[in-house]
């Protein structure tokens, strides 16, 4: 009888945080018999492997948790494959694959990459978009604006200052670990954030509220800033317009995709 064995686990992500839902695809190169897709659904999984062009998907079951991460088996063969799957970052995972004999010899070991379908990773970055006020009159951090642009997020950021509210620049984010991460440099100042979403809107897919995390330095005194801010859908019109040949796009920026160097170069 084959065994496919599953074991989730994470070694510098704790399994018990570490968000796997959704469907990952090997980007490395795989064998006749060697997992290529994976679906994971709360504690369901479904694997599915190699059968030359085509794939064979295994039967969903609810997994284990272990207390290291989540196991579950699947017999239908003579030998047993086991997978051990260890978190990268928010869209990628790297899948160790033991294929053991009868005897319990390791006759095949190797590792593959999967990162989470892209569809779903655009649908994710999108609930951040939108135009963001702080609730909070005197943070530091006072507006955003997030656009996706070809598969990434670019942030543009105002801070208060006693002379008012002075644009810190825009910059792109990163996202892992469920939340999107960025640095903004202006003059001595450098500043680290990390935004995550909440209460989310699934009828049309955003966030209606993020929630900042921020480290200012200023690289000269030393001097650094902790706060958490967060932020609500602002309706009214930040910045100035973004121009394509000389007209407007839209004056209040609800912009659709749009060229990089354009976005980066509008204000």
């Amino acid at each position: 009888m084959k065994r496919v064995l599953l074991i989730i686990s994470a070694l510098a992500v704790s399994a018990f945080g570490y968000n796997y839902n959704g469907t990952w695809i090997n980007k490395s190169t795989s064998k006749y018999n060697d997992p290529v897709v994976l679906k994971i659904s709360g504690t369901t999984v479904a694997p599915f492997i190699k059968r030359g062009d085509a794939r064979v998907k295994l039967k969903s079951k609810d997994a284990t948790n272990t207390g290291n991460g989540l196991y579950e088996a699947w017999g239908f063969g003579a030998k047993n494959l086991v997978l051990y799957i260890k978190p990268i970052n928010s869209s990628k995972i790297k899948v160790y694959e033991k294929k053991i004999d009868t005897n319990r010899h390791i006759v095949i070991s190797r590792s593959f990459i999967f990162a989470k379908r892209a569809s779903e990773l655009k649908t994710i970055k999108q609930r951040y978009v939108g135009n963001w006020k702080s609730t909070d009159a005197f943070s530091a951090i006072s507006k955003l604006t997030v656009r996706y642009v070809d598969g990434n997020i670019y942030i543009r950021a105002w801070r208060n200052t006693p002379r008012g509210q002075k644009a810190l620049g825009l910059a792109q984010a990163k996202y892992y670990n469920n939340a999107l991460h960025i640095t903004w440099y202006k003059g001595n100042l450098v500043v680290n954030a990390s935004i995550k979403g909440l209460n989310y809107n699934s009828h049309i897919n955003r966030y209606r509220t993020l929630q900042l995390n921020l480290k200012a330095k200023n690289i000269n005194t030393g001097l650094t800033n902790r706060q958490t801010i967060n932020f609500t859908k602002n309706k009214i019109h930040v910045g100035r317009p973004i121009y394509r040949n000389d007209r407007p796009i839209h004056k209040h920026l609800k912009i659709g995709p749009v060229d990089v160097n354009l976005l980066i170069n509008s204000y």
